[in-house]
């Protein structure tokens, strides 16, 4: 009687390869079919329809900061860093975040704490809400935001004139 322990079965090594790459098709094709059944993922770019920013202003939309301004409502705060577009809403104060502190010395005996204040910017709220949180730190507590820039604003009906250029 001989015993088989110990001994080590040796497996044609083209039938070796035939199973490893059997293995591989399987398992590209199960990915690939999971890859095809996932459900969609969210949209790389945030749309303000599906997401709700809590950014502690209201919002308002550029046809409603138009109403404002056509109806002298609020103080109109640009709060563009840099633009390379001559354009600007008329009459509006600039208080931007990198020069917080001397463009709020500049306005600061046009503009009273119960001033009603609406700050629009390129579009980025979160940018615009820095500043926002700036001037509610300083005692202004009347501010909304306004959603889009100043091609959204035109698109509302809104004039601008040519900024002044330092």
């Amino acid at each position: 009687m001989s015993s088989n322990v110990g001994q080590v079965k040796s497996y044609p090594p083209k039938s070796v390869l035939r199973e490893a790459a059997t293995l591989l098709l399987v398992a590209l094709l199960l990915t690939t079919l999971a890859w095809a059944l996932r459900p969609p993922r969210l949209p790389l770019r945030a749309d303000m329809a599906l997401y709700e920013l809590d950014l502690g202003f209201p919002v308002a939309t550029p046809g409603e900061a138009v109403a404002n301004y056509d109806g002298n409502t609020h103080l109109f705060i640009d709060t563009r860093a840099f633009t390379r577009e001559g354009r600007r809403i008329p009459g509006a104060f600039r208080i931007r975040q990198d020069q917080f502190e001397e463009d709020l010395l500049e306005v600061f005996d046009f503009m009273a704490p119960e001033d009603p204040l609406l700050l629009f910017g390129n579009g980025n709220l979160i940018l615009i809400a820095a500043v926002a949180s700036r001037l509610e730190e300083r005692g202004y507590q009347d501010i909304t935001l306004m959603s889009g820039g100043l091609d959204q604003w035109t698109a509302a009906g809104g004039e601008t004139a040519e900024a002044d250029h330092e």
